[in-house]
């Protein structure tokens, strides 16, 4: 445009190796000149009564202008709106950074202006202002480390650049979690953001820019460092480059600046921070983040001083909503392509109102690579693939068409990293789970955010409901029909109020400012010694009277929670080292006493971290000379309530005549140990095992002398609150300590197989434990998931080989276990019969040969009589187990029903055998689902599937033809199906949406070239809505039949009857599951 000239941005820098110095001075401006005035070999352009001096390269610069640049081509009349500029000279420009200046120039000029959108005022919001105000009083009064929680999208950055100038603080350091948010805030400190726009006005623009340093490497001497620092104003650097520079770097490196904030503050790793922390002021740092929880799982340090909440944010109008859209595509191959069309449908319905932008969410670059060559299939939508990966000029080019807006699809890894600000960012589709609750809540809030000049729609969220396998926290957030607009502010509310009850609960002990352990990083073992109090009281300070040697320690701290009735000390010794003479060079050996009295059960709970001994000078220093230790076989009540326990360690103490001996047993040994601990003379030292408790898996070990542990650790908190639940157990009369060990499974090893004809052969108990998809077997280069595979019993005898096949879609392939001693001990293989395949497993990312995962994962056998073989692991009911009731088993008519045809196969389907019989009898019935589940990797033959109102029932229909196609008193008409019923159960024990998801990875029943539903009554859409239920913890209920029309209901064998009671009987006490068995009326 004519008269129109563009003068050209202006920032003042200065490297320092890699290290950046830079103030800014002026944006890049177009001004409209009023006037030209031609000079030799210089032109002054005239604009708003300013005078621009445009000098030509290499010509003089002429005195008497403020404002003077330099052009690449001598200016003319005819070229002079066309030169390519750079500034020479401007005001407050010198050749020296004037960081002292600047911050001079601060005095006065904040203003707290706030916005006001009913009139489109533009100024700092409510939480932003409310946080100013906040770390302005903390600086005042506090004395520990502030943080500051805002949630992603309400303004953190521009409140940090508020409170440098409205405190003028002298020198600020800003840690940042990565390299490109180190460039990224760097710029915003350089610009002070919006503060000195005039629409804003909240920074007047007599305040200078700050200088602003980025350390982007170590200075080799502190020297350099600190000349570094004396010309900035604000200091950005990563943790990761800070903890590199050694110790003098950072301790002259916290010493030169005057507070120091911490941007998102959840990326901080424990060890790295720690360190560093140790050298500054807590009263000078500040922790900013939409989470005050860590990704590593710890809390933050500190005090929170400002929680603006998800719910608040939502009610205040600066989150728009958020529509959760879900496709349900199960086949792996189209899964991508279904999540990518959902998002684009929605971006195109976006378009016509909103300037929207569709980010595809990916975790590797590998990934984000594949889903691009997806969106290239829409052109129209200009999408871009970033991420490091690509070449320098790639990322600058798709940056380029991000920031115009001109790219309304982008593909990335890891959402475009923190703090990018793209308020159009509206749709998501994540053909990558985030997998925490700190990631997804600033997610929400990129996605989510507001602009008051711009008109924008709400957000939406993309998910395949296939790939929802997140942690429970987020379970709910992945759910059918979820509402993140409800759930977002509930969960995170509750989360951050879960840290701030702990922050609450450390408030309570008094002193924590001398301990030079932080104590939200403490996380003793759960182990204590547990002492009945007599009083009505406790004495804490009295601890030093309880711990020898105290006056030889070269470190003491101790605190009281009062409130709480914990007490922590903390000590330390030096010791000298091993491989010197040195004084200067030593170890600091500490120990940690955890120390709480349990009003409730008035008992005192001793934790130490050397676990040195029973810690009775230390109670009877507490709670008085009455204080009486809970031990001997009064300690084995711990185990009361803990099911299905299977005992790793005992230890046994032996009396013969004066003396006494110890002997420790594991394994194979336990048996004869608890014998023995049973017969005078003997008695039990310690026990220790695994169970489950309440729903969850839990260790337990107790000690005769009184002690109690568990291999899992917490905090204090969580420490205290497991004492209580010990204590429970403890107080309790009508516990016999004497039996609760009684009903231990116990091996034993063998190098020959049992003479008992087995019946079941299954996958070790880990293996089942496993998603279904993490298991993958190749035979011959052919790949087959683990959910179209199963192990069956072949040839069971009482005498001969242990033979079993692994059943794939299109192979069968036949095992057999060896069982022998190799003069050591006892050992076993497995081997391949007649047959060469190569056979391989692939677990997660491990690989193995078939074979040698058997061996690390060996299989389970079960015999006739109840006993089983894991590896040569041989374990022996030791009570006798009922025969089934033969007037319990239902006799049905089979008329028209081929007894030798089990399956209905596909279309068409078999319709005299044995399962198109009961499928059809069961639809004749109430159920929500019908499903053939029938060939290799089943569940069961058939599914029956109920919702109930308070629960899901689960109907499992185990089949077999009969053998001769007639009744008779055959016991091998049952070893199969019994089997299954056997393997079945361990669903149970799996994560109930587990089941559902297999019933939809398997909906598509395959046999001789044709397809056909496996879903007899309902459809999927009923089965994703189970799964939701199951997700959110509603109660399943399963049952078991095993269907055999051989099995004569009047007159079975006795033989029949003693295997399906072990059946019955294992079903019931493991997993509390009724067995109906179906047979023949005649």
């Amino acid at each position: 445009m004519r008269n129109l000239l563009i003068l050209p941005e202006l920032i003042k820098s200065q490297k320092f190796g890699k290290n950046l110095l830079s103030q800014y001075f002026f944006p890049e401006t177009s001004i409209y000149s009023t006037s030209l005035e031609l000079h030799e070999g210089f032109i002054t352009v005239v604009s708003n009564d300013q005078r621009y001096c445009i000098v030509g390269k290499g010509k003089t610069i002429p005195s008497g202008y403020n404002y003077v640049l330099i052009a690449d081509k001598i200016p003319a009349r005819s070229n002079i709106y066309s030169l390519k500029l750079q500034w020479v000279k401007f005001p407050g420009l010198t050749d020296d950074f004037d960081c002292e200046g600047a911050w001079e120039s601060w005095t006065n000029t904040f203003s707290f202006v706030e916005e006001d959108p009913t009139t489109e005022k533009q100024g700092l919001r409510k939480p932003q202002i409310a946080a100013i105000f906040n770390v302005l009083s903390h600086w005042r009064i506090g004395g520990e480390i502030g943080t500051v929680v805002m949630p992603t999208g309400t303004g953190k950055t521009e409140t940090m650049l508020s409170l440098l100038v409205a405190d003028k603080v002298k020198r600020l350091l800003v840690i940042v979690p990565t390299d490109p948010l180190r460039e990224q805030i760097s710029g915003k400190f350089l610009t002070l953001g919006h503060l000195q726009n005039p629409k804003f006005a909240i920074v007047s623009t007599s305040a200078k820019k700050p200088v602003v340093g980025v350390l982007n490497e170590n200075f080799k001497t502190k020297e350099e460092l600190n000349d570094f620092l004396s010309k900035c104003n604000v200091v950005v650097s990563t943790m990761d480059l800070i903890t590199a520079g050694g110790l003098e770097m950072q301790r002259a490196l916290a010493g030169g600046v005057s507070k120091i904030f911490i941007d998102e503050a959840h990326h901080v790793k424990a060890p790295s921070w720690t360190a560093f922390r140790r050298l500054c002021d807590d009263d000078k740092i500040i922790q900013f983040t939409a989470t005050p929880f860590r990704n590593d799982g710890q809390s933050l340090d500190g005090e929170i001083i400002f929680n603006y909440s998800l719910k608040k944010a939502q009610d205040d109008g600066y989150f728009k909503k958020i529509t959760l859209i879900q496709v349900n595509e199960w086949d792996n191959s189209k899964a991508d392509d279904a999540i990518a069309e959902a998002a684009v449908s929605q971006l195109r319905k976006d378009l016509v109102d909103y300037d929207h932008i569709l980010m595809a969410r990916c975790n590797k670059q590998t990934r984000a690579d594949e889903v691009y060559e997806i969106y290239k299939r829409y052109p129209d939508l200009n999408p871009v693939v970033i991420h490091r990966g690509r070449s320098v000029e790639e990322r600058k080019e798709a940056k380029r068409k991000i920031l115009s807006k001109e790219a309304k699809i982008i593909v990335c890894v890891d959402m475009l990293g923190e703090g990018f600000d793209l308020p159009n960012l509206k749709i998501a589709a994540f053909h990558d789970i985030r997998q925490s609750l700190p990631i997804t809540v600033q997610l929400a809030g990129r996605f989510t955010r507001t602009k008051f000049d711009e008109k924008l729609g709400n957000a939406s969220i993309v998910v395949n409901l296939k790939d929802a396998d997140v942690p429970k926290e987020l379970e709910e957030f992945y759910a059918l029909g979820a509402d993140w607009n409800t759930l977002l502010p509930r969960v995170s509310t509750n989360r951050i109020n879960k840290e701030i009850e702990f922050s609450e609960y450390l408030d309570g002990f008094s002193g924590l400012d001398e301990s030079k352990i932080p104590f939200q990083s403490l996380r003793p073992a759960l182990s204590t010694v547990v002492y009945k109090n007599h009083t009505d009281t406790w004495f804490p300070n009295n601890f030093q009277e309880g711990i020898s040697n105290i006056d030889d320690l070269d470190y003491l701290f101790h605190a009281i929670n009062r409130d709480k009735k914990t007490l922590v000390v903390i000590t330390g010794k030096k010791n000298s080292i091993d491989w010197g003479n040195s004084k200067d060079i030593y170890d600091i050996s500490w120990t940690l006493y955890v120390v709480h009295w349990d009003t409730r059960n008035n008992l005192l709970f001793i934790n130490s971290s050397d676990n040195a001994g029973l810690y009775q000078d230390l109670a009877k220093a507490i709670i008085g000379n009455q204080a009486e230790i809970v031990n001997k076989i009064n300690i084995f009540k711990t185990f009361y309530g803990i099911e299905r326990v299977r005992l790793q360690n005992v230890g046994l103490k032996e009396f013969l005549g004066k003396n006494r001996s110890f002997s420790m047993h594991t394994g194979f040994d336990i048996e004869k140990a608890l014998d023995q601990a049973d017969k005078e003379g003997s008695e039990k030292a310690f026990v220790f095992g695994t169970g489950y408790e309440n729903g969850e898996k839990v260790s337990i070990g107790c000690s005769y002398k009184g002690r109690v542990w568990s291999h899992a650790k917490g905090d204090i908190q969580e420490f205290t609150e497991w004492c209580s639940h010990i204590g429970s157990k403890l107080i309790r009369t009508d516990i016999n300590p004497n039996t609760v060990l009684k009903e231990t499974l116990i091996p034993n090893s063998i190098s020959m197989r049992p003479l008992v004809i087995p019946f079941a052969v299954e996958w070790d108990e880990a293996v089942y434990i496993e998603p279904e998809t993490r298991i993958t077997i190749v035979v011959d280069s052919i790949p087959y998931e683990f959910y179209n595979t199963e192990l069956k019993i072949i040839e069971p005898s009482e005498t001969d080989e242990l033979l079993f096949l692994l059943v794939t879609p299109k192979e069968t392939i036949k095992f057999r276990q060896v069982l022998f001693n190799n003069a050591r001990y006892d050992d076993y293989k497995f081997e391949q019969v007649a047959s060469t395949h190569e056979i391989l497993i692939i677990k997660g990312k491990k690989q193995l040969p078939f074979v040698q995962f058997l061996y690390d994962n060996p299989v389970t056998w079960w015999f006739v009589d109840g006993s089983s073989l894991h590896g040569n692991s041989y374990v022996e009911l030791k009570q006798l187990i009922p025969s089934y009731p033969k007037e319990q088993i239902l006799g049905w008519d089979w008329t028209g029903v081929n007894l030798s045809n089990e399956s209905q196969h596909v279309e068409p389907k078999v319709t005299d055998s044995i399962q198109f019989k009961i499928i059809q009898d069961l639809k004749d019935g109430d159920y929500d689902i019908i499903y053939d589940d029938d060939y290799s990797g089943e569940i069961a033959d058939i599914i029956a599937i109920k919702q109930h109102e308070e629960f899901i029932n689960i109907q499992l229909y185990h089949l077999k033809y009969a053998k001769a196609g007639t009744v008779s008193k055959r016991i091998d008409d049952l070893y199969e199906v019994c089997g299954q019923a056997m393997k079945s159960i361990n669903w149970k024990f799996k994560d109930a949406k587990e089941f559902f998801e297999h019933l939809l990875r398997r909906e598509t029943k395959k046999g001789n070239g044709k397809t056909c539903s496996r879903i007899e009554l309902g459809d999927r859409d009923k089965i994703a809505l189970l799964k939701e239920f199951a997700r959110k913890a509603y109660p399943v209920e399963f049952e078991m039949f095993i269907v055999q029309p051989g099995l004569s209901s009047k007159e079975p064998s006795a033989d029949q009857l003693t295997l399906l009671g072990v059946v019955n009987s294992y079903l019931k006490t493991k997993g509390l599951i009724n067995l109906t068995i179906i047979g023949s009326e005649n």
